[in-house]
């Protein structure tokens, strides 16, 4: 069931609506239009209901009369009448000495009268014919003033009247009009299209304004609902939505240049004011539907995301990207540059040589366009270089929006994110292995350790029952030695498993390094006898105090010793010092290699990476790897560094007030 917001029905009554509003504002324009040309109306009648023969029009309609009425007594005080006047005179003769006419003129200079207003020898008696007729107007030259009753005299200009006194001095000159209209002449034409349509223009107009709105809302709802049919949100094109958008265009632009030709021809004939209007609606309606079915098909094609697949030009420009785009960069330079160079000379030439204007605008334009080519080259290098940091700074996840560029930086936009991905994979599948192999190693670990629970119990027994000759006797102080280093690694693959994961407790408390340092290097002073290293310790005389895990910390300190216990070549000395430098309690160990050392600094700290490629010493390659995270877990810094045969390994925290 269609909802009714699209149906049928309600685009139907918005098209006849729509044809009818713009009926109306049309013909409204038209006929306000045709009454100005027509000067029966004046615009500043329309905000005021005057009558008639108060209103501006009227006003306007006896000024005319007045400027007709000066030519005619200045040819007339010329008699004989210069030929070139002759026919005009005659007009105005015509015009004004008739007896049928509603306007009277009474005109004195040097004592001479002309006047068509019977029976007014003098002013008192033209005076008094003119109060009769209603409307009147005296001007007298004595004294350059206006005088009468005629609506709005004050906007008549005294230029028309000092014209006609310009060669004689005194005088005076009375317009009388009959507000009776009682005779057929030009006023009474006029009265009568004011008093028939003058009334209707107000009502017009806001009936338009209405009109306009309600057309613009049909358009509206038409532009929403086109290519909608009910709740079904698939835009559904018509036949003629598939013709190519170039021949829609000619289309409209053909019937519009026909249009307009037919009305200027239409123009050239005196149509009457009804004929106009009838005329006009009748245009309006046929040119409605046939540019609101073009409309309406542009909407269709944009909702379709047709409107360029189905242009030419469109198809031509992606033809010729397309080559272009396989033609390589370099050539597509080339190419470009060739196009460029071969416009910019055209333009030159037909703007220097034949001085035409479109070459210079062209020229304009090209060099405007190259200056915004540039700039767009510009921004689109800085955002691929800003981009390229950020991936570099470890946002692998950073991806360019390949619609902002163009030409050769769109592929570019798409390569460096393909590599963005494609880094953003490799380290998923990194992160993924590193966990499956925590996994691994917790598991074995796990695993070894129940077994090898029960061989160290079951080797203290044997110990226990004793009897043994010397052969066993050694046997099972090999058995005891392995087991415990075996038991070593497996709770340092379980502890490093637990500091990977991050599933390891931190009980943060001031701790004294000063005096942790000492404990640690009293237990292993017999082990380093052992390996006649001689151990030089400089340490603070005053608490250094940190914040840490004492048992984490303690952990740390003793990796270090044990990796000098292992890997410190006899006979040599190993410097352990502790001081306080700009906030930082910093711990170092300095001691030299037994072995060469083959391996970088970084991955010395690294599980499972030991010095001595050979593995001839007792390590296994987690006790730095240990030292390192635990040390980064508790906010301090770890730092390997390698002098040849020189191994020094520092760390260092922050410094808290006792």
């Amino acid at each position: 069931m269609e909802t009714k917001e699209f149906g049928n029905g309600f685009k139907t009554v918005a098209v006849l609506l729509q044809v009818v509003c713009l009926m109306i504002v049309i013909v409204t324009f038209s006929l306000i239009l045709n009454l100005f040309e027509r000067s029966r109306l004046s615009f500043r009648d329309i905000g005021n209901n005057y009558s008639f023969f108060h209103s501006y029009f009227y006003m306007e309609r006896v000024t005319e009369e007045v400027k007709d009425l000066a030519v005619y007594l200045q040819i007339k005080k010329t008699i004989p009448v210069r030929e070139p006047d002759n026919v005009r005179y005659k007009h105005l003769k015509l015009k004004f000495n008739t007896e049928e006419t509603n306007f009277y003129y009474w005109f004195l200079q040097d004592g001479a009268i002309l006047t068509n207003m019977p029976q007014a020898e003098d002013m008192e008696e033209a005076m008094s014919f003119a109060k009769e007729m209603g409307s009147y107007l005296y001007y007298d030259d004595s004294d350059i003033s206006i005088k009468g009753n005629l609506a709005h005299m004050t906007e008549i200009s005294d230029l028309e009247f000092l014209k006609l006194f310009q060669k004689g001095r005194g005088g005076g000159l009375m317009i009388a009009v009959d507000t009776s209209l009682s005779h057929k002449d030009t006023l009474s034409k006029e009265a009568s299209v004011y008093e028939t349509y003058f009334p209707w223009i107000r009502i017009a107009i806001f009936a338009a304004v209405l009109a306009f709105i309600c057309f613009l809302l049909c358009m509206i709802y038409l532009t929403l609902a086109a290519g909608r049919s009910g709740s079904d949100e698939e835009i559904r094109l018509h036949r003629i939505d598939y013709l190519p958008t170039e021949i829609l265009f000619a289309v409209m632009i053909i019937f519009m240049t026909g249009l307009i030709t037919f009305c200027a021809r239409l123009s050239e004939k005196d149509w009457g004011m009804s004929s106009s209007l009838i005329l006009t609606g009748t245009l309006v309606f046929l040119s409605d539907a046939a540019l609101l079915a073009l409309y309406l098909s542009f909407v269709r094609k944009i909702k379709a995301d047709i409107f360029t697949k189905c242009s030419l030009a469109a198809h031509i420009v992606h033809t010729i990207k397309a080559s272009m785009k396989k033609q390589g960069i370099a050539n597509r330079a080339k190419i470009q540059f060739a196009i460029y160079t071969v416009v910019l000379m055209i333009l030159f030439w037909e703007a220097m040589i034949y001085r035409h204007i479109w070459a210079a605008v062209g020229l304009m334009f090209l060099f405007a366009y190259t200056a915004v080519h540039f700039l767009q080259l510009a921004a689109q290098r800085k955002k691929i270089l800003e981009g390229i940091r950020e991936i570099g700074r470890g946002r692998l996840d950073y991806k360019f929006n390949v619609k902002e560029f163009n030409g050769d930086y769109t592929e570019l936009a798409e390569e460096i994110n393909g590599i963005g991905d494609g880094l953003m994979q490799s380290v998923e599948e990194n992160v993924k292995n590193e966990r499956l192999k925590t996994e691994l190693v917790t598991n074995v670990s796990h695993d070894i350790k129940t077994p090898l629970t029960s061989i160290i119990n079951y080797i203290s027994l044997i110990k226990m029952e004793g009897a043994w000759n010397e052969n066993v006797e050694n046997y099972v102080g090999i058995l005891e030695k392995k087991s415990a280093r075996l038991k070593q690694l497996t709770e340092d693959l379980v502890e490093v498993s637990q500091i990977t994961s991050g599933n390891i407790c931190l009980d943060m408390q001031p701790i004294n390094m000063v005096e942790l340092i000492c404990q640690t290097g009293g237990e292993f002073n017999e082990i380093f006898e052992e390996c006649g290293l001689t151990v030089i310790t400089r340490l603070p005389q005053e608490a250094v105090m940190v914040l840490a895990d004492g048992s984490r910390v303690w952990r740390v300190v003793q990796n270090l010793y044990n990796n000098v216990a292992k890997y410190a070549m006899k006979d040599t000395r190993v410097f352990v010092e502790l001081k306080v430098n700009e906030g930082y309690a910093e711990f170092s160990i300095k001691d030299i290699s037994a072995q060469g050392i083959h391996k970088s600094a970084q991955d010395l700290g690294e599980r499972f990476v030991r010095g001595d490629e050979s593995r001839g010493t007792e390590g296994h390659g987690l006790g730095l790897s240990i030292a390192r995270n635990l040390t980064n877990l508790m906010g301090g810094t770890f730092e390997i560094k390698l002098d040849g045969d020189l191994f020094i390994v520092s760390l260092a925290f922050p410094v808290i007030l006792p």
